[in-house]
């Protein structure tokens, strides 16, 4: 068998689907066996720029907790798909490389000599959980076996594999290894348990911290038991929006929440389940939990290797919540009253527009990618979201032009399920030629388009910062309903807020890619004004 169909059929025996890339030189033999032995099994996307691959890949990854698959070839092609997988190793998403390569002879040549020349593993390294070069026919299952190894192994995170010519070329007998599932640890030790249940019993008013890895884990319903049994309100890193269902009385939405904020001012014990304690879920580590602090994590390596914690235990986190949740004591604290007070203190606030619009149109199980820009800034705290891997956001890495092509990855992981891209004109234009990829196969994501023509929250920083001077913020933009019309999506300008939530309806209803563009040229300054780290108090006072 030829060493392309080989990597082939090791990509279907992983469950692989569907592939994001671009055919070139040297890979054009892999796209070739894509054709002849995975045409009936895998489907592929051709991508309009290479950034656009790895994070279509990623919406994918993020919306099923699959794997997503990105094909390009080496140098220009893999660096312009080095952004996705930065983002994915920043946010721990299963997110795959695969690049094709010159002859395996001319490796003791110069990179910088050669076509398309880059050291991908020095360039790679860094930024992955794993990346290798098959140098062989008989090591291709073996480094596409490790890199699946890797992705469910622990924390998810991209992996890197580069194929060069004569090994996809080449011809061998191998093996396809079975499907690599996804490897559980053993519960955290009796004894551990017994010391975190003490500690639990002691606090009158604890409060549970909820990283990621409890959706990685699909610890959702453990954590839920959990925190009803100790009457503790769940906070969220950014990352681990919809660990808990945000209808839920308990939920507190995002870690850097005014809600979140106050009630930590009332808790004398933290539970951190499986967060990393980011720097911007912690504000530069300026952010104080209560204390104690008792960590859980499947991972040793992050317990109190970002704040020191009166106890840390390891174990998988589905078994160990559910035998801490049977040893624990019910909670007694009487949060019910407090945390009333705290929400009714923050819906006081002036509505913004747009999210509670697409919050009442979607249905709770709708997907929605959601761009950096000054309302997507709001959807952690304000866009409710009720099943985990439904709001995909750039969080840590937070990449510009992100939710686009993201959109596109997870419409086609759950193409019965409405999918909207919620971005700023900025962000949009850094991907706005993946409309032509959307168009091409049928991919009827809806997007929205605030058009306020500007990098707004970059300006409001600098008007800030820089004693109201500002350059370069401001931007030049297409006619957005011409541009989508070209393509032949659906286009529609909401020149009356009013109207938006009827013309959302109208855009899902039509089963095309869609554009619709919310004017907000004359809003500039408001938008400024509830961007969170630019105001000057915790509530905004901006009405629109």
């Amino acid at each position: 068998m030829k060493g392309g169909d080989i990597l082939i059929e090791c990509l279907k025996a992983q469950g692989v689907q569907h592939i994001f890339g671009m055919p070139g030189t040297q890979n054009i033999q892999i796209y070739d066996s894509l054709l002849r032995q995975g045409s009936d099994t895998i489907k592929h996307y051709l991508v309009r720029h290479e950034n656009a691959a790895t994070l279509m890949a990623d919406g994918y990854a993020r919306s099923s907790g699959e794997v997503g698959v990105a094909l390009t070839v080496p140098g220009p092609g893999a660096s312009n798909a080095s952004t996705g997988l930065l983002e994915a190793l920043t946010d721990c998403v299963p997110v795959l490389l695969i690049t094709g390569q010159s002859d395996s002879n001319f490796y003791n040549r110069d990179p910088s000599k050669m076509f398309h020349g880059l050291d991908q593993m020095r360039f790679f390294e860094p930024i992955t959980k794993y990346c290798d070069i098959a140098k062989t026919i008989a090591d291709i299952p073996v480094v596409v076996g490790n890199a699946f190894q890797a992705m469910k192994t622990g924390r998810p995170g991209p992996t890197m594999l580069e194929f060069p010519m004569d090994v996809i070329t080449g011809e061998d007998t191998v093996t396809i290894p079975d499907r690599i599932q996804r490897h559980f640890q053993e519960p955290a030790k009796a004894d551990d348990v017994q010391l975190v249940v003490q500690h639990l019993n002691k606090a009158s008013s604890p409060i549970i911290l909820a990283g990621s890895a409890v959706i990685h884990s699909c610890a959702m319903s453990e954590l839920q038991n959990l925190a009803e049994k100790l009457n503790a309100p769940v906070i969220v890193t950014r990352c681990a929006k919809g660990a808990l269902s945000e209808d839920h009385p308990l939920a507190l939405q995002n870690i850097s929440d005014f809600q979140a904020k106050k009630a930590m001012q009332v808790a004398d014990c933290t539970l951190a389940i499986g967060c990393r304690f980011t720097s911007i879920d912690t504000r530069n580590w300026s952010f104080e939990p209560p204390r104690p602090l008792v960590q859980i994590d499947e991972d040793p390596t992050e317990i109190n290797r970002e704040y020191p914690c009166d106890l840390g235990i390891t174990g998988d986190l589905k078994s160990s919540l559910q035998i801490l949740t049977d040893q624990i004591e019910t909670g007694k604290s009487n949060w019910s009253h407090v945390l009333s007070q705290i929400q009714e203190e923050f819906a006081t606030q002036p509505h913004l527009p747009i999210l509670p619009e697409l919050r009442r149109v979607l249905s709770e199980d709708a997907i929605v990618a959601i761009d950096v820009h000054s309302i997507g800034y709001a959807s952690f705290t304000e866009f409710p979201v009720y099943h985990p891997q439904t709001f995909l956001y750039p969080c840590i890495g937070v990449t510009l032009g992100y939710a686009f092509p993201a959109a596109i990855g997870a419409k086609i992981a759950h193409p019965d399920k409405p999918v909207v891209c919620f971005t700023g004109d900025g962000g949009f234009m850094m991907g706005a030629a993946e409309l032509a990829t959307a168009m091409m196969y049928g991919i009827n994501v809806v997007t929205v388009v605030v058009n306020d023509g500007a990098l707004t929250a970059i300006k409001g920083s600098q008007q800030k910062g820089c004693d109201g001077r500002t350059i370069d913020t401001d931007l030049y933009n297409p006619d957005f309903i011409q541009f989508a019309k070209s393509f032949g999506a659906y286009a529609a300008r909401v020149d009356d807020l009013a109207n938006f939530e009827e013309i959302l309806k109208e855009a899902l209803e039509s089963k095309l890619p869609a554009i619709i563009e919310v004017p907000m040229q004359d809003k500039q300054n408001n938008l400024i004004d509830i961007i969170g780290w630019l105001q000057p108090e915790p509530l905004r006072k901006t009405q629109f």
